[in-house]
């Protein structure tokens, strides 16, 4: 049985009027990326097991507003999508698109775009297989076919003691996805924007999960969307792909719906981008953004890893709602001041002018973007506005438990080239892959390299 998860985007209409989407052309197929022995690394976890109940009333799987569903094209289990793709499961869904598990009836030709050169982080990129198009009720949707994979990395972290990476698997999946941001960044010329656990995928160990995952959703139809007219269902929570099965997980960067493509001559972007905790201070002052933003999304990212913590709390105001000050708060407290250039480009954003206004999360018109987040942030002095949002300085040294000594040491050290308050001052993915951290990696890969070589 030849299975392939298939991502059905919205309406190409829809599509066409939301942020620049990536082609997915720009994203090479990958080919084999063999890794020395020691990087295998085997895990145990007990299986979670699903729960089963009756709901008497309409159920709402999906947390965004109902009207959104218009926008997507009604897809059950059995449908045979492009004459050849039996849907089976609803995998998951996400602004974008849905996704479902589908069995290929007819061999598929790969989709391969031809990259500059050969790159490492090919292997650690998640790619589309195939593409078509259907078409529904609100327009046409484009249909993306993966190769299937086992879960996020958020979901994966959940299976491990007290929800921890260990450092040595810390390091093997930061060596994986600096290649991959490289690739992107330097081959694709893209941006990621929406760096987080939960757009990182990691491989099936045991091909055999897929059967058992097909036999359990034929045997117990899955959960679904359901509207007030079409009354009472049984509702099973989806089933786990199993326990792990004691041989390496993979990473592979995944979901690139939200990338920006690089601008030439060092120019930058002004919009909204990234999930709230991750946000760059130069997007939240309003400022250019570029390449560097991914990596500061990176570097926050390795703490979610590590400690099961972020370095952020939720930085919300008194409504509820992303309060930029709030969230510029957090860093002072944790990072220090800002440099006298980081808040002479903040007054500078305070008079640059979009193309055309743009509505902010509270319903106001915005000509900057510096007023998009609610901007002025800092006073003639030079001085943040919200000092009542400030709080104790906070120790970046003392959010790191799971290393100690030298190994900590070269932590702060390799997390310091990533937090920087200036874009400038953050090491490439590239450099960042020569780290000492990560030293004992590079000199495997480069001697296994050069083996191939030879």
């Amino acid at each position: 049985m030849d299975l392939c998860p298939i991502n059905l985007g919205r309406t190409s209409l829809k599509i066409a009027k939301t942020f620049t989407i990536a082609n997915p052309r720009f994203l090479t197929q990958k080919r084999p990326w063999r890794l020395p022995a020691f990087w295998n690394r085997q895990f145990s976890a007990s299986h979670l097991r699903s729960v089963a109940h009756e709901i008497d009333e309409p159920i709402e799987e999906e947390l965004f507003p109902s009207h959104r569903l218009r926008c997507f094209r009604p897809t059950h289990p059995g449908e045979i999508l492009n004459g050849k793709f039996k849907t089976i499961s609803k995998l998951g869904f996400g602004g974008g698109s849905t996704v479902w598990l589908a069995e290929n009836l007819k061999f598929i030709q790969k989709i391969i775009a031809d990259a500059k050169r050969p790159h490492d982080g090919l292997d650690f990129i998640r790619t589309p297989i195939d593409e078509f198009h259907l078409e529904g009720p609100e327009g046409t949707h484009l249909c993306l076919v993966y190769v299937p994979m086992r879960e996020t990395l958020f979901r994966l972290q959940k299976r491990f003691e007290r929800e921890r990476i260990a450092p040595p698997l810390f390091k093997f999946y930061t060596y994986c996805l600096l290649h991959a941001l490289d690739y992107l960044h330097t081959e694709c010329h893209l941006i990621h924007t929406d760096i987080k656990d939960e757009n990182i995928m990691v491989t099936l160990e045991n091909d055999t999960l897929l059967t058992e995952y097909v036999n359990y959703q034929t045997s117990v139809p899955q959960s679904r969307h359901i509207r007030s007219e079409d009354g009472r269902v049984t509702y099973l929570s989806q089933a786990e792909f199993g326990p792990l099965q004691g041989k390496r997980l993979l990473p592979e960067l995944a979901d690139f719906n939200l990338c920006f493509p690089g601008l030439d001559n060092g120019h930058g972007h002004l919009s909204s981008i990234q999930s709230h905790r991750f946000r760059a201070p130069e997007v939240l002052l309003g400022c250019p953004w570029s390449y560097s933003a991914d990596i500061w999304n990176f570097g926050l990212l390795m703490w979610n890893l590590l400690e099961s913590i972020s370095l952020f709390g939720r930085p919300a105001g008194e409504d509820g709602e992303y309060d930029a000050h709030v969230h510029l708060a957090q860093m002072v407290s944790l990072l220090g001041d800002p440099p006298e250039e980081v808040i002479q480009r903040e007054r500078i954003s305070r008079t640059h002018h979009l193309e055309r206004p743009v509505m902010n999360l509270r319903g106001k018109e915005c000509k900057t973007m510096n007023e998009y987040w609610g901007g002025p942030f800092f006073d003639d002095d030079g001085q943040i506005l919200r000092k009542d949002l400030l709080t104790e300085r906070i120790k970046l040294a003392d959010m790191v438990t799971e290393m100690a000594g030298d190994e900590k040491e070269m932590f702060l050290d390799f997390a310091s080239c990533m937090l920087q308050w200036l874009p400038e001052k953050r090491k490439t993915a590239k450099e960042l892959l020569e780290h000492p951290l990560l030293e004992e990696l590079h000199k495997s890969h480069q001697e296994y390299s050069r083996s191939i070589e030879s």
